[in-house]
């Protein structure tokens, strides 16, 4: 029994980390808010930087189920702010930080 205790114990280290790290990823992205390829780019480079960072912690239930939130909330506010009135008709440069 003692041996499963810390075998939970390294597993919840790691995905202490994989967490940390998923929360302090930061990527700079820049789209044409009236153009959809630059927008899916730009979707697409957040969630390659996320794999990136996370890709040595990866396989957790936990730890995918919270990379998988952070990709759709990065992606909805990519597509609200593209979609917003008050973006202009030149490229948009947005710096996000992930929390």
């Amino acid at each position: 029994m003692r041996e499963d205790a810390t075998t939970l114990y390294v597993a919840s280290e790691d995905i202490e980390t994989a967490l940390d790290l998923l929360e302090s990823v930061e990527v700079e992205v820049g789209f044409d808010n009236d153009d959809p390829e630059s927008i899916e780019r730009a979707i697409l480079a957040v969630e390659e930087a996320i794999n990136t960072r996370l890709m040595g912690h990866r396989g957790d239930v936990r730890i995918e189920s919270a990379i998988l939130r952070v990709k759709f909330d990065f992606r909805c506010a990519i597509l609200d702010q593209a979609s917003s009135d008050d973006a202009d008709d030149e490229a948009i440069n947005c710096i996000h930080t992930l929390h």
